[in-house]
């Protein structure tokens, strides 16, 4: 009977060589090196594949040996992993290091109760002073004693010389006790001040102690906060990891055969069928035979991870440059963690075939006919065929079942954390990119799977000759828009994504970048430029006085309307080129004409009218700058104007609409 050899490999413990990540996809490559092959059939089997990758995308290459892959077999399995084992760390319980951290303390603060040495030596002193008033005391009761006055019937027994001698020794004692009385005051005050000092000495002791008690209190909780943090941190993290545990995984198991006589060579890919499965063969095979090793490439595509650009543009008006950041939100929601790999970044939108049973299409004759006359249903007045229509709905439903989204609550155990992730990486993805550009991250990179996103740098790129400019419609809106062009003058493609301005060190908010390849031009509108003041005044009408032609009848009234405009300072300082956009009416009417005055400040030519007459350069100097305009057939007319900082500019537009009727010649 054949024996199998089997190997089985975790997919944590497998290498990631790259990740490309597509804007709503990922493809892993990971690799086997160096896998024992025994002559006959072997089974590779890789554990612990994450349930959101596309089981049709599974694909596996060999090279190293002569073996050939006969069959790739993909079944899913309950997650043959337990929580608690793979992240020991999470579930340790710091009770007993809260419980050496209190000993310690009760240590410390025990440490904390001896006595200072002013107050060892202070009460050594006073037992001193008490025994000696205690000696003296007692030496004074004996001298007392000795100090009694002789009874009439002792002193008749004594000789007139032992009276004597009893009078000197009284009058020894008498000098003694007082000397003892004063010895016995100077020890009572020394005691009183010593104990004055004592009771001084333990206020002190007691003060450091309770200070020592509240330092270790502080302490304790401090380490009880820091403990409670990094618990909170733990289940933060646990929780985390938790929302991206599976219920089930998915197997590939590779069958490979070996004919150890065969001389090995190269090999590209080898592509077997991908077949479900229920459960595997279990054989142990024991065969004593020579080896050969070959290396394995395994490469799957996931639907639960992607990226999408996002940008910070810093512009500066001063020296007309641009800094763009060029950054990249990384999000991974499978349950897989790909370390230390390549990433590559790419805008391709990867295609999703629709099935070998949709056959091309094929263009029949488009039949129509006008609906009967006098037929009050609009819809019915072009009769099409319906069943190309027909056709086309049904394609469009066969596309849209051929997508098949699995419920993630039946692949993970939590499911609350990954819709907030989902709902802000699909904020960033502004539209699909039809371009297909790839970028390769500078580092090597480690994703793991997180309930947000990742910003990861991508370019940081300067762009000089920044071209900004100014658009007015005061008809609508008294101000000047900023706007601005760049260049991309750099060899990155800029994919669509959100941008955020920021115009001389002030964040004006995020807008929208578009499509720009290398060497073209993009434009940004960076809203009103509150430097640039102007003031729209409101029409005057007058009757006109001008003498009217023999052809002209009716009545004839002059339109006049001023805008003013001032530049506190805009760009710099530097002289700012305007496009102020007017208009003015365009007759529909033949009894109703509209024609632009001359006069002194308005020139009318064949190039357009000019601003900036010898009235109004007498009016704000000679150095106002210019202004052009042109007027174009449906009455728009445009100014052309470059103001000059701390300069005003004054245009006055006069037009007469003619009442009544015209005479035809």
């Amino acid at each position: 009977m054949e024996t199998v050899n089997r190997v089985e490999y975790r997919v944590r413990d497998l290498n990631t060589r790259s990740v490309i990540l597509f804007p709503k996809q990922a493809q892993v490559v990971r690799e086997m090196t160096a896998v024992n092959l025994k002559p006959g059939t072997n089974e590779v089997t890789v554990i612990g594949l994450s349930p959101t990758i596309e089981q049709d995308s599974i694909k596996v290459e060999i090279s190293g040996s002569s073996a050939i892959i006969t069959n790739i077999a993909v079944k899913s399995s309950p997650n043959p992993d337990i929580f608690e084992e793979i992240y020991p760390d999470l579930g340790r319980n710091q009770s007993n290091c809260n419980g050496e951290n209190e000993s310690e303390s009760d240590s410390d603060s025990d440490s904390g109760q001896e006595q200072r040495p002013q107050v060892s030596d202070l009460q050594r002193r006073l037992r001193e002073i008490e025994d000696e008033i205690k000696m003296t005391r007692d030496e004074l009761d004996k001298i007392a004693y000795d100090l009694l006055p002789l009874r009439e019937e002792d002193s008749a027994e004594l000789s007139k010389w032992e009276i004597v001698q009893l009078r000197q020794e009284e009058l020894r004692d008498q000098l003694i006790f007082k000397r003892l009385e004063r010895v016995r005051s100077g020890l009572d005050k020394q005691r009183d001040s010593l104990q004055h000092q004592l009771a001084e000495e333990r206020a002190k002791e007691q003060k450091a102690k309770e200070k020592l008690r509240q330092e270790h209190e502080q302490k304790k909780s401090l380490k009880r906060k820091r403990d409670q943090e990094r618990q909170e941190a733990q289940d933060r993290v646990r929780r985390e990891r938790e929302n991206f545990w599976p219920r089930y995984c998915y197997s590939v198991c590779i069958t490979v055969e070996y004919d150890s006589n065969t001389q090995p060579y190269s090999r590209g890919i080898s592509e077997a069928e991908i077949m479900q499965v229920s459960s595997p063969t279990l054989t142990e095979a024991d065969t004593v035979a020579p080896h050969s090793k070959c290396d394995l490439v395994l490469s799957y595509v996931t639907s639960s991870a992607g990226w999408a650009p996002i940008y910070d543009l810093q512009l500066s008006t001063a020296n007309s440059t641009a800094i763009l950041c060029f950054n990249a939100h990384l999000i991974n929601t499978t349950s897989e963690t790909w370390s230390n790999c390549k990433v590559v970044l790419s805008s391709a939108i990867q295609a999703v075939f629709g099935g070998l049973d949709n056959a091309t299409p094929r263009l029949k004759p488009w039949k129509i006919k006008l609906s009967p006359k006098g037929s009050s249903d609009k819809q019915n007045q072009l009769l099409t065929d319906l069943k190309q229509s027909t056709h086309y709905i049904d394609w469009m439903a066969s596309k849209k079942s051929n997508v098949v989204n699995k419920p993630r609550g039946e692949m993970f155990i939590k499911t609350d954390l990954y819709n907030d992730a989902l709902g802000e990486f699909e904020g960033l993805l502004i539209g699909d990119i039809s371009s297909k550009t790839s970028y390769d991250l500078m580092d090597i990179k480690t994703l793991v799977p997180k309930s947000s996103s990742s910003k990861h740098r991508v370019a940081r790129l300067t762009f000089p000759n920044v071209k900004f400019s100014h658009v007015v419609v005061a008809k609508d809106r008294p101000g000047a828009n900023l706007k601005t062009i760049i260049r991309n003058t750099s060899k990155t493609t800029f994919v669509k994504g959100p941008v955020g301005l920021t115009l001389d060190g002030r964040f004006l908010g995020h807008t929208a970048l578009s499509h720009c390849p290398p060497g073209f031009a993009f434009k940004l509108d960076l809203g009103v430029d509150p430097a640039i003041k102007m003031i729209y005044y409101k029409p005057t009408i007058q009757r006109a006085t001008t003498v009217k032609s023999a052809k002209e009848d009716g009545s004839t009234y002059l339109f006049t309307r001023d805008l003013f405009m001032e530049n506190t300072g805009a760009l710099a300082g530097k002289p700012v080129p305007i496009l102020v956009r007017d208009q003015i009416p365009v007759s529909e009417d033949d009894c109703l004409g509209v024609r632009v005055l001359h006069s002194a400040v308005l020139r009318l030519s064949s190039q357009g009218p000019y601003f900036g007459g010898p009235e109004l350069d007498a009016l704000r100097g000679n150095d106002w700058d210019k202004a052009k305009a042109t007027c174009k057939d449906n009455g728009e007319v445009n100014w052309h104007v470059t103001l000059s900082a701390v300069l005003g500019f004054l245009s006055e537009s006069q037009a007469i609409p003619k009442y009544g009727w015209n005479q035809k010649a």
